[in-house]
């Protein structure tokens, strides 16, 4: 039965009394028909300064359902997001809303109160859409009354028209699409929450990190002893940023070219933060390794190189002989920050002759095929939290999940569907997280969407003739199982150092929900809705490093340990060269929401 969420500009409609269409009638249901309203009914409101809309109703169940699709067995390219054994996904046509207008939903309940739900399934055809082109001569209708924070799909047709119309497609299916001569973002398809982040983050063309993203770097490292205190440095870092000044206030000839700025610990206190790493290379290699095997590295996401340079500095300056034995890999998927990696090897080669220690790989990590069956080490700083989550959303009369799809109209405007037809990964994380963590209850975790008691759900369903029969939304991380899979099949002798945040401020609404960011004229702008134009805001996860460790452990076979940012860089850092005048020490300070995972 169909699950609507649509973002569009706020008009509440009254329903009139409808009746049930005969077993025998053959005109169709509409929205239109089921809303029952007309113009003299629409009450616009006007809630916080912001106008809001609902775009559908609770009804009865239909008589007459929209007949089930006979399906084909997927292709080969369909089965790109999971294992050939695999469950497929076979995506129901449970259309739902968007993230800022009220929630809405109609279900069918066995006698009222039964817990199945009868939906149709089509067919998943991702190796036959192409992208659309604009027609030139037929205009759709856009509603350009949308705020920043809000794309809408303003939907007249029968709810599950919209899915059988829309060919569902994966990020890594619309990657090949896309070419430099023609970036066009996908419309009339449909695509799952996670496939719709990862597109917006990584398309080669015009995904975020495709574009002018930039990574703060000072010109030279802060001196600390000459700094007062924290609050000081804070003011030297803030001074630094003015020579970004001029790109950041610049306005861009080619809109989809506004530069973005973020930084990392490993720039904002180098060399000594990429020295603290490679302590821990050095001490964990030479205790069980050396000299058995040559210290190989494999970094995810490199940045500028910053982190690559420093860590080979330090090995070559306190251990020749274990230098003289180093391997320095980079798969970066961003080709912009992997020539930034490559100009800086190149310096470095002519100066110091790093050019035989390093190779950089522009490729995604889960785009990986090489067999990597030597002792290595791992590196992911900040990584974890730029992978794509699945929505999911549970039933408030018996639990069940349901999965969110994002549908891309003929205006490329968008709207948030859900199925309780969980895909492979999906289902798979839903599974481990009771394996890894038998004892947890959700609904005593503080957040969670199954932690209000369901009677209060259900009573609020009943109460409020606008509310919804769906939780707020929980982001689970099915991307990182992926990277799991990654490691522990391609990487089998991999051990592993990541770091990443476990708490984000300013987050959209939902349980381990992102923050959706874009830098403006040197303002950070957050958003309320992850459905936003691809390839302008960053989208970024926090992440919950005890569950991290615990699906690391089961799918990877090793034990990890969790650290929190400062106890790590106690033990592994030189506090003494990052200590300011008054005692105090940033790097050690800074960065309170982080924590690393350690194998």
């Amino acid at each position: 039965m169909p699950f609507r969420i649509s973002a569009a500009k706020l008009v509440s409609r009254r329903p009139r009394p409808w009746r049930r269409q005969d077993a025998g009638s053959s005109s169709k249901w509409t929205r239109k028909a089921a809303l029952g309203c007309t113009a003299q009914d629409r009450v616009i409101l006007i809630m916080g300064g912001r106008l809001f809309s609902t775009s559908s109703v609770r009804t009865e169940a239909f008589k007459e359902e929209p007949p089930r699709v006979t399906t084909k067995p997927p292709t080969k390219e369909a089965q790109e997001e999971g294992p050939k054994d695999g469950k497929q996904s076979l995506r129901p046509s449970v259309p739902s809303k968007s993230s800022s207008s009220a929630l809405r939903a109609t279900s069918k309940f066995k006698d009222q109160r039964g817990a199945s739900l009868t939906v149709p399934v089509k067919e998943k055809i991702a190796d036959t859409v192409e992208l659309v082109k604009p027609d030139k001569k037929k205009h759709p209708l856009h509603d350009y009354s949308v705020r920043p924070t809000t794309y809408v799909h303003l939907a007249e047709e029968n709810d599950y028209a919209i899915f059988k119309k829309y060919p569902t497609i994966t990020s890594s299916r619309i990657a090949q699409l896309t070419t430099a001569k023609d970036p066009q973002r996908p419309k009339r398809v449909s695509m799952l929450t996670r496939d719709f982040i990862d597109d917006s983050l990584y398309n080669p063309q015009y995904g975020y990190f495709a574009r002018q993203a930039m990574i703060y770097s000072p010109e030279k490292p802060f001196e600390y002893s000459k700094i007062n205190s924290p609050d000081d440095f804070v003011n030297e870092w803030s001074s630094s940023y003015k020579r970004y000044d001029k790109v950041l206030e610049k306005k861009p000839e080619d809109p989809d070219s506004i530069p973005q700025l973020w930084h990392t610990p490993t720039e904002l206190f180098q060399p000594f933060y990429g020295q603290a790493i490679a302590r821990y290379l050095l001490l964990n290699y030479l205790v069980s390794l050396y000299p058995y095997h040559d210290l190989v590295i494999y970094e995810v996401g490199g940045g500028n190189g910053t982190l690559m340079l420093n860590i080979l500095d330090y090995i070559r300056e306190t251990h020749p002989d274990v230098y003289q034995r180093t391997r320095y890999n980079i798969i970066e998927i961003s080709g912009a920050l992997a020539e930034k990696q490559a100009n800086h090897l190149r310096t470095k080669v002519e100066s110091q002759g790093f050019g035989d220690k390093v190779r950089i790989y522009n490729k995604s990590i889960f785009d990986w095929k090489i067999d990597v069956p030597e002792p290595c080490f791992f590196i992911a700083l900040e990584v974890f939290d730029n992978f794509a989550h699945d929505a999911i959303r549970y039933n408030h009369i018996d639990d069940t999940p349901y999965q969110g799809y994002v549908v891309v109209n003929d205006t490329g405007d968008f709207e948030e569907h859900y199925s309780p037809e969980l895909d492979y990964w999906a289902d798979r994380f839903m599974k481990l997280r009771k394996e890894v963590l038998p004892d947890l209850d959700l609904t005593k975790v503080r957040g969670h969407p199954l932690s209000t008691l369901p009677i209060l759900r259900r009573m609020k369903t009943m109460i409020n003739p606008l509310a919804h029969d769906l939780t707020p939304p929980e982001y689970i991380p099915t991307r990182y199982i992926q990277f799991l899979d990654i490691l522990n099949k391609k990487f089998p002798e991999h051990r592993l150092l990541a770091s990443d945040f476990t708490y984000l401020p300013n987050s959209i609404k939902g349980y381990n929900s992102p923050v959706v960011q874009v830098m403006l004229k040197k303002q950070m702008i957050t958003v309320e809705t992850y459905m936003v134009l691809q390839g302008y805001f960053d989208i970024l996860f926090p992440t919950d490093f005890e569950l991290a460790a615990a699906l690391y452990a089961k799918i990877c076979g090793r034990v990890a340990t969790v650290a929190t940012h400062s106890s790590f860089l106690e033990q592994w850092a030189d506090l003494e060269a990052t200590t300011t005048k008054d005692g105090e020490n940033p790097m050690v300070s800074f960065y309170q929401n982080a924590a690393f995972l350690c194998t």
